[in-house]
Order: structure tokens, then C-alpha cells, then sequence
């Protein structure tokens, strides 16, 4: 029996909702239902067959969040190739590492990502690049339009009927190329299979319960495995409308909370914050968000408590994942307020494991209380490091995927983020770990986001140091320490002993706290 491809997300949601909303671009005020989108993503699939891409090739995605974004992953999925979502926001260098080591057949381009290409060398580019809404003539790269030879909301002109579009596609067939932030170093290239796709759409709606009445919104942009496979995919097999956020201004969503009437997001802990401290949340009608899905970091106490005065019956689901994993684990609404700071147990499908992290096997399994490495069921993960078997190798033994996270179960079975393995600090012999200081200093009222880092120091060996982005220009160092004293969740020599306010943190193209980058602008201090 055949089974479910990343194609059939979409087909089989138009099966059942053709008529409803299934994408709104409120900037362009561009709605497109359930059945003109598989109807774009089966005829624009044709086109990319008909450019001379074959099954298994890669296709590169290099646009700002937009619907035609969308159409091209499953339109990719049609025509059996292989898509590659690429950061907008890469550097010129990043881009041609990544369409080099991709080994990129295509590229797909929108005017907003264009300049970048410009400024590679242009035997980097691959040969058929598609311009995506390019009106001038991009010096330097020759293309061919969408909408044109390869056509969205027209038929294939190839004779292809809308059920033979291309090959047939198998769900251990590779159907996403992603690449990680490449924070230690250049990004390596997950890739993921159709199973996985599937999977991810699925396995996470008894805990959002995502509804066709529903108006989702991702606050990280679509090149991101959150917001991508943990939002979009899943909101779209429910039947449910996803507006296309064009990044984040917590202004701006609030206004869309209101006139979109949005009922469900996706987010980071910050997005949170930053929406409920807007000026204007007071003035907001925003109760009827009744579902709030996050990843990437604990949500803090206060940050909650203050959700909940401007959305009191909103669900609060976290979720962990990593490109590698997608979702990992899910706590279900009913226990997160109960289980705050807690990533819930494995999600269906998946099987997680606490193992001793010195040896990080999957018999070494730690007691309940302690910590260790997480590892996940390798059956829903990655396929692959496209092209570093010996990072594969190294990263799934045995069946399971060590994810280089700490963690720990509790009594109840539910278990805990802890910190990354490589992340922590070795400070006058004591292990910290950083997330467990972050914890503390993002319950300062006056901290809208901060970071932890052992910063190299002759005497201890490393220095718990502390960056802060403070919320007014009066906080100052005395201030924090006067915090962390009075803290009782931490032992003293865990407190950070350096204090470093900034105006902002770098951040990777995937949106997280470059912390390599933090610690180069310290070492210069």
C-alpha cells in the first residue's frame, strides 16, 4: 500500500476543505483556497519538469516568506525533487557554500534575494535559475520567470494531466534539504524524507488542535524548520488558513490578531514577550487567540502570567525539535502551566531516551533525576548529513539520534531541556550550565533577552559571563547581582561574575543567539 508523500498534505486537504482559505498574504491582500493551491503546485510542478529538472534533483528556494514559497515545496513534491529552503537573510558567502554543497540543479529567486545572488560568483549559480515576481532584467543572471515557461495558476504546458505530474514518489524518498545555522562552523545540509514530512504535519494536532476554522500565523520565517514543517504543514492538513507574516513586528501582528482575526501562532518565547509588552496590547483585541505553540526556549513565569492577562484561554503547547528531529517531544496544554519550563514526553511516533552523555549510548540509560544526553527514535528524523557520512555516522547509533542536548525525566515521566553538551562552562572546576542562568536572568523584569557564555579567563578557566539586552537604560550591573543573590534557584558559583549590556545579539539566519559571535566580541573586549 502506498504511503502519504508531502504532495498529498496538500491534495488531500483540498479533497476535503477546496474552498476554504488556505493561504492569505495580507500585504498583497492575496487569498488563495485549498484547491487553487494544489492546482498552482501541480501545474507549477510540470513547468519545473519541463525546464529539464528530473526526479531527484535539487531544487534551491531562495525567497522572502511568500506564497509562492509554498507552492514551490509542494510543487517540488509533485515533480519528485528535492527542495532547498535557503535563508533570506544569507550572506552572499553562506549562499554560494550552500548552492555549491547542495549541489543545486535550480535555484528559484524573488527580487528580494536577488542582490545576493548577484554579488556570488556567478559559477556558483546554477544554470536554471527562476525568477520569482523579478521585474527588471538582474544583471549578471539570466533566468526564466515564473509565470511564464514555468507557470503558477496556468495549466502545464507539457500535456501532463493534474494527477500525472511527475514521477511516483516514495515516502523513503528525500523530499526537504535543510541547512543548520552553522553556528561552529559551516551549515551542514539535513535531509529529509517525505516520511518525515508527513509525519510532522501530523503528529502534533492533538496537542494544538488545529481546526479549518482557524487563522494561523508562524512568527519565524518559512526557510525555518519550526515555522515550516511545526506550523504551516500541520495548520494546512487541518484544513486552516496561514497568513504569510513577512517577518515580525509585534505592532504589526497585533493589528492582524485583529483584522485577520488570527487563533493560532507559532513562536519563540521573545515573540511572546515582545507582543504583550507592545505599547498598544492594552488597546488590542486578542482574546480570541486561543493557541499558542512555542519552541526553542522555556517560557519564562512572567512572561506567561502576562500572556495570560490579555489571553486567558489561550493553549499553551511547547514543543522541542531541532532541524534534525523536528518535533522530539510535546507538552499537551493540560499540564503545561503545571509543568512550566518542562518539553512533555515524545511526541507520537518518536521514543526519547536520557543516557549517560559520557557515553551517549542508548543502553546507558541515566535514572530518573539526572542528566543526560537526549537521544530520539532515528526513524523520525533525518535521513541523512547530505554528503558527510562520517557526521551521520557519528550522530545516529544504533537506531537512535544523539542530539548533543542535555536533559533530565521527572518522577512523572515528563522531561526537561537542560542545555547543549557543547555549551557548558567549566568555571574553577564547577560545571554551569548556561540555560539554568539564562533561566534566572530572564525573570529580571527589566531583561528583554539576554544570553550565557563562558568567556576564556586564566584564573578559572572560564568566566560565567552574562550579555544582556535590558529593557531601560537604568538597569545596571549592581542591579543583577543584588538579583541573582536574592535568586534561590542558583548556587553562587553559578552567578554570572561578568556583566555585558547590549543594544541587541547577533543572531544566526535561523533566528537563534549567535553565541560564537558573542564570544569573539568578547575575547576583543
Amino acid at each position: 500500500m502506498r504511503q502519504p508523500t508531502t504532495a498529498d498534505v496538500l491534495g488531500d486537504a483540498a479533497a476535503r476543505f477546496p474552498d476554504r482559505p488556505a493561504l492569505r498574504d495580507p500585504e498583497r491582500d492575496e487569498t488563495v483556497s485549498f484547491a487553487e493551491l494544489d492546482r498552482r503546485a501541480r501545474a507549477l510542478a510540470a513547468g519545473l519538469l519541463d525546464t529539464g529538472l528530473d526526479p531527484g534533483d535539487h531544487l534551491s528556494v531562495f525567497l522572502a516568506d511568500s506564497i509562492e514559497f509554498v507552492e514551490l515545496l509542494f510543487a517540488s513534491a509533485h515533480a519528485g525533487l528535492v527542495c532547498n529552503p535557503i535563508s533570506f537573510r544569507v550572506a552572499p558567502d553562506r549562499l554560494r557554500y550552500i548552492l555549491e554543497h547542495a549541489e543545486s540543479d535550480a535555484l528559484a529567486v524573488d527580487g528580494v534575494c536577488l542582490e545576493t545572488v548577484q554579488k556570488i560568483d556567478p559559477g556558483a549559480v546554477p544554470e536554471t535559475v527562476i525568477g520569482v515576481g523579478v521585474d527588471a532584467d538582474p544583471v549578471g543572471v539570466q533566468y526564466a520567470p515564473l509565470g511564464d515557461s514555468i507557470a503558477v495558476g496556468t495549466d502545464a504546458g507539457s500535456g501532463r494531466t493534474d494527477t500525472e505530474v511527475g514521477p511516483t514518489v516514495d515516502e523513503s524518498d528525500p523530499a526537504l534539504l535543510l541547512y543548520t545555522s552553522g553556528t561552529t562552523g559551516q551549515p551542514k545540509g539535513v535531509r529529509h524524507s517525505h516520511r518525515t514530512v508527513v509525519n510532522a504535519a501530523l503528529v502534533s494536532l492533538p496537542y494544538n488542535r488545529l481546526r479549518p476554522t482557524d487563522v494561523n500565523a508562524a512568527l519565524g520565517p518559512l526557510y525555518h524548520v519550526g515555522p515550516l514543517l511545526c506550523s504551516v504543514l500541520p495548520a494546512l492538513n487541518a484544513g486552516a488558513c496561514n497568513l504569510i507574516q513577512h517577518g515580525f513586528d509585534p505592532e504589526t501582528t497585533l493589528g492582524r490578531i485583529e483584522s485577520e482575526s488570527i487563533t493560532s501562532m507559532w513562536a519563540v518565547p521573545t515573540h511572546v514577550r515582545a507582543l504583550f509588552d507592545a505599547t498598544s496590547i492594552d488597546d488590542r483585541d486578542v482574546e480570541h487567540v486561543r493557541m499558542i505553540q512555542y519552541s526553542g526556549a522555556k517560557m519564562p513565569p512572567a512572561v506567561l502570567e502576562q500572556a495570560r492577562e490579555h489571553v486567558p484561554d489561550c493553549d499553551f503547547v511547547n514543543a522541542y525539535g531541532t532541524t534534525e528531529i523536528v518535533f522530539g517531544t510535546l507538552i499537551h496544554p493540560e499540564f503545561h502551566d503545571e509543568k512550566l519550563g518542562s518539553i512533555g514526553q515524545a511526541a507520537p511516533n518518536a521514543a526519547v531516551r536520557v543516557v549517560d552523555p559520557d557515553t551517549s549510548v542508548p543502553e546507558a540509560v541515566v535514572d530518573t533525576g539526572e542528566v543526560g544526553e537526549l537521544l530520539v527514535d532515528a526513524s523520525t528524523c533525518m535521513l541523512d548529513y547530505w554528503r558527510d557520512p562520517e557526521a551521520t555516522e557519528a550522530a545516529i547509533v544504533d537506531g537512535w539520534y544523539r542530539t548533543g542536548d542535555l536533559g533530565r525525566r521527572d518522577d512523572d515521566g515528563f522531561l526537561y531541556f537542560v542545555d547543549r553538551k557543547d555549551d557548558m562552562i567549566v568555571t574553577g572546576g564547577e560545571n554551569v550550565y548556561p540555560a539554568e542562568v539564562e533561566d534566572v536572568l530572564h525573570d529580571h523584569p527589566d531583561v528583554v533577552s539576554g544570553a550565557v557564555l563562558g568567556v576564556p579567563d586564566d584564573e578559572w578557566g572560564e568566566v560565567v559571563t552574562a550579555f544582556v539586552v535590558p529593557d531601560n537604560e537604568d538597569l545596571s550591573t549592581e542591579d543583577l547581582e543584588v538579583f541573582f543573590v536574592e535568586s534561590t534557584a542558583l548556587e553562587s558559583f553559578k552567578r554570572p561574575r561578568q556583566y555585558v549590556f547590549r543594544e541587541t545579539l547577533p543572531k544566526t539566519d535561523s533566528d537563534k543567539i549567535d553565541r560564537r559571535a558573542l564570544l569573539e566580541s568578547a575575547s576583543e573586549r
